[in-house]
């Protein structure tokens, strides 16, 4: 068990440095599949949520297993617990995916927290939060999912799929909130795709 803990602790932060270039911003079908179903599904959002949880706690509770109880462990578990409350979870995602300037902080905090050795169950933490944001759905393409779901498999090219997935908040812009205005625009494209469909099935009759 003491050597599984080990590798476990070892391995944790290799898969963190290595996760961005691997998968990131990637067009393959499985990357592509996942990022329709974190869009379209609340429940994938859910489970991906519940996974980086444990997976925070499982870390920390390596260090607790192998070297004792310590006040050093105690941010890590904290946080741990704190991921598993959906909203809050859901919206620090989304803020730390969707803000450079947010990432670049919290990046300074893990390099600053390496500092000290008795954090590193807390700084590795941090970084798995950190990368969980990264391959977190961004708000835009979420509400383009609230277009039916032939919308974004058909309509939306595999290059419009990664970059809306990944799109950044720009400076300035606010929060966005259902209005009037935006139900109007999402009634009027599923109009067009209505009509599109249909005229696609005149023209197969016809032929």
């Amino acid at each position: 068990m003491t050597i599984l803990f080990r590798t476990i602790q070892l391995a944790v932060p290799a898969v963190l440095l290595a996760a961005p270039f691997l998968f990131y911003r990637r067009k393959g079908t499985r990357m592509l599949a996942f990022y329709i179903s974190m869009a379209i599904e609340p429940k994938s959002r859910k489970t991906y949520m519940l996974v980086l949880a444990i997976s925070v706690l499982v870390y920390n509770y390596t260090f607790f297993s192998l070297d004792g109880a310590s006040l050093w462990l105690v941010p890590g578990v904290l946080l741990g617990f704190v991921l598993l409350r959906y909203r809050f979870t859901d919206a620090m995602l989304h803020w730390l995916g969707e803000d450079r300037v947010i990432q670049g902080i919290a990046f300074g905090g893990v390099l600053l927290s390496l500092v000290v050795p008795q954090l590193q169950s807390l700084s590795v933490s941090m970084a798995m939060v950190l990368t969980a944001a990264m391959f977190y759905p961004s708000r835009e393409i979420i509400r383009h999912a609230e277009f039916p779901r032939s919308y974004l498999e058909i309509h939306l090219s595999n290059d419009d799929i990664v970059n809306l997935y990944y799109s950044t908040r720009r400076a300035g812009s606010r929060r966005h909130r259902p209005t009037d205005e935006g139900r109007d625009q999402r009634g009027q494209t599923n109009n067009q795709i209505d009509k599109q469909d249909e005229k696609n099935q005149a023209d197969q009759t016809g032929a």
